[in-house]
């Protein structure tokens, strides 16, 4: 449980990483800022805006487990989106969506590691 926290969507003025896929956040793109206290230590999260829209739509769904306290860990949406697909059971669709956001989650970090690794 965070101490305190703030919350802001500027937008990126050089290249930022991604706190979820790991990808880039170019200039000129909007991302989410979190920045407080969790048990007594600062930090801060940029996450882009699809990482944002994936963590947004799954902690609706009514399999998001959570544990109570945390609503989700930053760093862990993509595991966290594998172990929704494996509990949604219906046949309406939304599986396929939480294993789509897994998978353009990992083509990001790819493609940012490849962006990296050539330069």
């Amino acid at each position: 449980m965070s101490d305190f926290q703030t919350e802001s969507t500027p937008t990126a003025r050089k290249v930022h990483i991604c706190e979820e896929c790991h990808g880039h956040i170019e200039p000129g793109q909007k991302d989410q800022l979190i920045s407080g206290s969790w048990d007594g230590d600062m930090a801060s999260f940029k996450t882009c805006i699809p990482c944002l829209e994936a963590r947004n739509w799954a902690t609706v769904q009514p399999e998001w487990g959570g544990d109570g306290e945390h609503l989700y860990y930053f760093g862990q949406l993509e595991e966290d989106l594998s172990y929704l697909a494996s509990e949604i059971t219906s046949q309406d669709g939304r599986r396929f969506h939480a294993y789509r956001l897994q998978a353009l989650m990992s083509r990001r970090r790819l493609s940012a590691k490849a962006l990296r690794s050539a330069a």
